[in-house]
């Protein structure tokens, strides 16, 4: 096992100078890096057979410059993500070859080349076990016939349509299912807040799917409750407000400060003007007790301030997300740090758990042997086209100004309705359908 680790790491020297300096290396990556990028990890002589990885990454070796000798925005930071997934696999192929699984890499720029020509032939295909990549939905498309013709398994490390995806079983879907994360959402929502005042913001824009699994998961999960008739008064379905990705609509209808108020967004950052608008809406309704359940995105705008978030209870999914408390994971992680200068992020941990996910169902003997950076893959088969979801969510609210797992926090406080005063110390009336919450004050109600 030292001679594989140690020979893993000398190749691993060797091929720096060609992956560092891809960009200058044009016409070596456009022809697949014969000299550098095929090079392998792990002993050839050992009895275990070598995993072949066909990586596809978005270089983009042949996009015109601007004036200057700058990248287009977009292929610059294409490269960036490239890169990034690349450090992530090399990572992970390391880490196999250490515990004894030899894998050899063969990476290849998805970006078709200046003539609009793929550079990956049936060859590459046929030859590799595996197939990580492509990142881009229209490289898929062009790519995904290929690799279903030669029966080779692909992992998919961005959220493709269903038509690239849904192709039989040896397609796995790495990045986690949005819809996943909505009924995992929706199931705990209904599991501790089913008596409360439950509000869908609806935009119906790209989200609009997510938004629709969510009410369907959640009313499911109330329908299941009832057993007598005054049940669904008890449990009751979910009520939606329809806004758009920039408005609330007429949020401030459907909340009140007699009872809880659980508020969900399925919306994404491509409603920010909508999440700006909420967080106006929740300020203004400041005697309201509010919890609040949103897309993952959310965490990533900077206009949230933190106080609210956790005035809010602010909770949502999260995925890939390093594991950085877990002191297994932490000689990985720094020479990961050593090898690149920095720590990895989303798209790198990706990467390196799904290449460390197919060794390890490749040969099983390899679990414990290797750990995942992030929570490792959940996956679920989907019954009627065969292919496989990641569903690896973890529910997470801001508490203390940081992220924490929700299943680690303590239950919220159960609510405690109360009367409001104007003024001069009078009552403020209490709308008809709360006032069995104060008998002494409505004593005939």
């Amino acid at each position: 096992m030292g001679m594989i680790a140690s020979h893993a790491t000398t190749v691993y020297r060797n091929c720096v100078a060609t992956v560092l300096g891809v960009a200058m290396f044009a016409v070596g990556l456009a022809t697949s890096l014969p000299a550098g990028a095929q090079e392998s990890w792990g002993d050839s002589e050992t009895n275990v057979d070598t995993l072949d990885v066909l990586v596809l990454l978005p270089f983009g070796l042949q996009v015109d410059t601007l004036p200057g000798g700058f990248l287009p925005r977009k292929a610059g930071r294409l490269r960036e993500i490239a890169m990034e997934s690349l450090h992530g696999v090399e990572a992970a192929a390391r880490e196999l070859a250490g515990a004894g699984l030899p894998v050899r890499l063969k990476v290849v720029d998805e970006v078709p080349d200046s003539l609009g020509r793929p550079q990956v032939g049936n060859l590459d295909i046929a030859r590799c076990d595996l197939v990580l990549g492509p990142l881009m939905r229209e490289n898929v498309g062009v790519i995904a016939p290929k690799v279903d013709r030669f029966g080779r398994e692909q992992l998919l490390l961005t959220e493709q349509p269903e038509r690239y995806v849904a192709r039989g079983p040896g397609v796995r879907q790495c990045v986690a299912s949005d819809l996943a994360a909505a009924e995992k959402m929706a199931r705990w929502v209904a599991a501790k807040h089913d008596t409360d005042n439950v509000v869908l913001v609806v935009t119906g824009a790209s989200e609009a799917a997510l938004e629709a699994r969510f009410e369907e998961v959640f009313n499911a999960a109330q329908r299941a409750k009832w057993f007598s008739p005054m049940d669904s008064l008890r449990y009751p379905m979910l009520d939606t407000v329809v806004g758009n990705p920039r408005s609330v609509g007429e949020l401030a209808l459907h909340v009140t400060p007699y009872e809880r108020n659980v508020v969900v967004s399925m919306a994404g950052r491509s409603a920010r003007s909508m999440w700006a608008a909420l967080q106006t809406e929740l300020q203004m309704n400041d005697s309201s007790d509010f919890v609040l359940f949103a897309h993952p995105e959310l965490a990533e705008m900077p206009f949230v301030e933190g106080e609210l978030m956790e005035k809010w209870h602010l909770t949502l999914p999260q995925t890939a997300a390093v594991q950085w408390g877990d002191s297994t994971r932490h000689e990985s992680l720094q020479s990961y740090r050593l090898r690149t200068g920095t720590e990895p992020q989303k798209y790198a941990a990706l990467a390196h758990d799904a290449l460390l996910d197919a060794g390890v169902r490749l040969e099983p003997w390899l679990r414990g042997a290797v750990q995942a950076w992030a929570e490792p893959l959940v996956w679920a088969q989907q019954d009627s086209t065969g292919e496989w979801l990641n569903e690896a969510w973890t529910l997470s609210r801001f508490a203390d100004l940081q992220w924490a797992r929700l299943d680690t926090l303590p239950q919220l406080l159960p609510f405690v309705p109360r009367l409001f005063y104007d003024e001069e110390e009078n009552v403020i009336p209490v709308p008809d359908s709360y006032r069995y919450l104060f008998p002494e004050e409505y004593p005939n109600d």
